[in-house]
């Protein structure tokens, strides 16, 4: 099947799969989308084309208005709203390579998180409306499975960690 410019990255939960990008990153010009690095013990929101760290983790005291929530963790909803405009935004870029970190159990299971943002982008690789660039999907190792089938990417690529070495 012809290859439609998407690409995972798919590892082990903490096997260092942002860390690995973020270090890429510092080769690798032209890019957007977003990692979601720990800073601190605390996730953040990592705009790849700007360069800049925004707010993603949030605490307990935080307002439930703007609360999701995925076992022990509380992310704002806010932060996943900015995350989903930089991913639409880099998928119309000139970048290079469009990073999403990552496709989780929020977007696959709850539909919340990067979506619905997240599924535009894919659909618009897999019709081939954005050939421009290559979107590079973070999934952890034992979701590759239910996300290929969920986002009907059974022809993306799946890079070796050794790719971003």
């Amino acid at each position: 099947m012809e290859n439609n410019n998407i690409y995972i990255l798919s590892q082990p939960i903490h096997s260092g799969k942002t860390t690995l990008l973020m270090n890429w990153l510092q080769r690798t010009p032209n890019t957007a989308g977003i990692l979601t690095p720990d800073v601190d013990k605390w996730r953040m929101l990592y705009d790849v084309a700007a360069r800049t760290y925004h707010p993603l983790q949030v605490r307990a005291s935080h307002p439930v208005n703007d609360l999701v929530m995925i076992g022990k963790y509380r992310f704002s909803k806010t932060g996943f709203h900015l995350a989903q405009q930089l991913l639409l935004k880099g998928a119309e870029s000139n970048a290079e390579w469009v990073i999403a970190d990552e496709v989780g159990l929020l977007e696959i299971k709850q539909q919340t998180g990067l979506e619905p943002a997240i599924s535009k982008i894919i659909s618009l690789y897999n019709t081939r409306q954005v050939q421009h660039n290559k979107l590079l999907l973070v999934i952890r190792d034992y979701l590759l499975d239910d996300a290929r089938l969920h986002y009907k990417i059974e022809n993306a690529t799946v890079l070796d960690k050794a790719f971003f070495e």
